[in-house]
């Protein structure tokens, strides 16, 4: 989409841009990010509770606390991908002879 063709409602923008991702920062405390033009989500490092905080149409304000599940799972093992390649050729050649 060039910038010609953004839509004329400032809030339609900055959904858009929410939506890609590009109002999200990160530190060392945790992430702050702009889902939408009226939403904002704050994840502090070290915990798995975090916030939303929604202004609604009518002008009242809505926290959500949220719990962040994906810090539960175990890390994803470091793939060692030479010794994958390694196994797989080695085991192509033991069935070759």
């Amino acid at each position: 989409m060039s910038i010609s063709n953004l839509p004329d409602d400032n809030e339609e923008i900055v959904d858009l841009v929410a939506r890609a991702g590009y109002l999200k920062i990160t530190t060392d405390v945790g992430e702050v990010k702009l889902n939408s033009h009226n939403e904002v989500e704050i994840q502090p490092k070290g915990t798995l509770f975090g916030a939303k905080i929604k202004v609604e149409e009518n002008g009242s304000i809505t926290p959500t606390l949220t719990f962040d599940t994906k810090k539960l799972r175990d890390k994803k093992k470091e793939l060692d991908t030479q010794k994958l390649l390694d196994d797989a050729l080695e085991d192509f050649w033991n069935e070759q002879s």
